[in-house]
């Protein structure tokens, strides 16, 4: 069976957003610039108020992936919200203005930091499989059902009901609100709401998503009425809204949490994915917590970095990025792109190996932290690395003793995620990512929220990879009440004590590579968070074994053919392909004075807000 993100022939459509590029400058490497009931049709109002992508500020600053977002968070935190506050506004916002990425129906994590106790706290409000999930579910299913839809993203795991695991967004905003909010909750809410019941204008990322899942999107009665008569895409600055989702934020608003896992929409919730052929129970809604993680911590380069949840395969990504990244780069060849290019990818290599044997989740699997970052296994890492010639991930994977037999497995992973970042006034930082796993999630909603397809993110047996190539390890299979693997990690980095750096990213296996690359790129190189967000990136994940680069803004040709001479085996992807993107905020301190370089999604029309 084929499991592919989208259909090559799609993939010159997702050119368009990227469509305006800037021209190379010489000497450097290319930098792009930057079930329920149908929505009736929007007031006639213009499109919203244009934010910058970059800026810089002095009091707080929000850095998302959508200009309505931002501003939901600025007003907010103008209000005195703090940013708890204003990180609530910003993922409700995201879920009315881009639910293909984000909402209620989803989850996510979040890393705060508050500035009067220096105390750190990771949230993981990640989806939850259904009691009733097993190992062989999907498997089993696929044998039996054989050819899935001739659709994009269409397999059992992927579209309708059996995609669905338990969400947990609603919760994870609420406890976030409790343990650091300030701001009455009707007030935190009230912009999200404002949206979905005036308006919101369709940006250029929600009209390039809706063109290959048009057919699938037209089956929900909310985004049916989102597009026009004959038409196949949404267009861009066109305003619609959502009714239903605007009465679920009113219920939100009043009442919390809880009718989203005990009340009225629990049950609306499990009519409606069982009505699509999933398996969420009411007891599966109601059993579901919000987890308090451990962060994983990590120093290199004179620089705390703190991303993730420990045991978690994003934050650990990174964190040994850095680690052979701190040798391969020594201060006399940070100057070389070529240097830096060659480091980076054969960092990511051994994060990736580590990926598919250990990970899963930390409440029913034990994953070897401590012995992942075991000083000596480190060294040996980092003792491979050669200079001048690229190695087999194998070679980086330094299996740890065995710990069971290992079955060939497969796991999707999703584009529909979003990061962003939150400074306030008092120092207090949010750094927080939101998915419903692939674009559009389950592709259907209920009660105007996009139903996540989170259950994609399990592995599974099969004699394939999936679209990004990626394997996993049967610590990741479905099982009752577990939830998958993640390549998320909102991060914080510190330097004496006080945070320098919030970031983080959208892109499933892109995340790891793109955040460690823009982190390195303004802390390391001394680039500013403008220029490092605009650079060119590569991906590397181990298998295949290639060495990505930006297609629409490609590497230098003497950059590849050096990278070539060194072993690697280099290709520019299509300009159509969806890049991981990533938003940050660069907190600068001089002479007292604090500013905040903010960066919104520069590749998927994020923006910047803030005073």
């Amino acid at each position: 069976m084929r499991r592919l993100l989208l259909p090559l022939s799609l993939a010159p459509l997702f050119a368009l957003l990227l469509a305006a590029g800037p021209e190379k400058e010489e000497g450097k490497a290319s930098r792009p610039t930057g079930a329920s009931k149908p929505s009736a049709a929007a007031p006639a109002e213009g499109p919203a108020r244009a934010l910058p992508v970059e800026a810089t500020f002095g009091e707080y600053a929000v850095a998302s992936a959508h200009p309505d977002a931002s501003e939901a968070g600025a007003k907010v935190l103008s209000q005195g919200g703090t940013a708890a506050d204003a990180a609530a506004a910003v993922m409700l916002t995201l879920g009315v203005v881009s639910p293909s990425s984000s909402g209620l129906g989803g989850g996510g994590f979040a890393l705060y930091y508050k500035a009067s106790d220096r105390s750190l706290t990771f949230l993981d409000f990640r989806e939850q499989a259904p009691g009733a999930s097993t190992p062989e579910m999907f498997a089993e299913l696929e044998k039996r059902s054989g050819k899935p839809l001739d659709e994009p993203l269409a397999d059992p795991s992927q579209l309708g009901g059996l995609a669905v695991a338990a969400p947990g967004e609603a919760a994870g905003i609420e406890t976030l609100l409790q343990r650091f909010g300030r701001l009455p909750r009707a007030k935190v809410v009230e912009p999200a709401r404002h949206l979905a019941q005036r308006g919101f204008a369709i940006s250029a990322w929600l009209e390039m998503l809706s063109t290959p899942f048009a057919k699938q999107l037209k089956r929900d009665p909310v985004y049916a009425a989102w597009f026009k008569k004959g038409s196949d895409t949404l267009v861009q600055g066109q305003r619609v809204r959502n009714l239903p989702l605007a009465k679920t934020l009113g219920v939100f608003a009043k009442q919390g949490a809880k009718p989203f896992y005990e009340g009225a929409i629990a049950k609306d919730i499990v009519r409606g994915v069982r009505a699509k052929g999933g398996i969420l129970s009411l007891e599966d809604l109601k059993r579901y917590r919000v987890a308090e993680r451990k962060p994983l911590e990590a120093e290199r380069f004179g620089y705390r970095w703190v991303g993730g949840r420990a045991g978690g395969a994003g934050g650990d990504g990174v964190r040994a990025s850095w680690e052979l990244g701190e040798r391969g780069v020594p201060a006399n060849k940070r100057k070389s792109e070529l240097e830096v290019y060659h480091a980076l990818t054969e960092a990511f290599k051994g994060p990736f190996a580590d990926r598919v044997r250990y990970f899963g989740d930390p409440d029913q699997v034990q994953v070897p932290v401590a012995e992942l970052m075991d000083s000596k296994r480190v060294e040996r890492r980092m003792a491979l690395f050669q200079p001048t010639k690229a190695r087999n991930m194998s070679d980086y994977a330094l299996p740890l003793p065995a710990r069971g037999p290992e079955r060939a497995l497969r796991q999707p992973q999703g584009g529909g995620t979003s990061h962003f970042c939150v400074v306030d006034k008092e120092g207090n930082v949010a750094s927080v990512t939101t998915t419903v796993n692939l674009a559009y999630g389950a592709r259907f909603t209920v009660d105007g929220m996009a139903m996540n397809n989170e259950m994609d993110d399990f592995a599974r047996p099969a004699g394939q990879k999936n679209a990004f190539g990626l394997e996993e390890g049967a610590n990741n299979l479905p099982a009752p009440y577990k939830r998958p693997v993640s390549t998320m990690t909102p991060s914080i980095v510190f330097r004496d004590d006080k945070p320098v750096l919030c970031i983080g990213g959208a892109g499933g296996s892109r995340i790891v590579t793109a955040v460690t690359q823009v982190a390195f790129r303004t802390l390391v190189l001394g680039q500013s968070l403008q220029q490092a967000s605009r650079w060119t990136r590569i991906h590397h994940q181990g298998v295949p074994a290639t060495l990505f680069g930006e297609g629409k803004f490609p590497l230098r040709p003497e950059l590849i053919a050096g990278l070539k001479k060194r072993g690697h085996q280099v290709e520019s992807e299509d300009t159509g392909k969806l890049q991981g993107g990533v938003s940050a905020i660069h907190i600068e301190r001089n002479e007292g004075k604090r500013l905040l370089h903010g960066s919104g999604d520069v590749r998927r029309g994020g923006s910047v807000a803030g005073r």
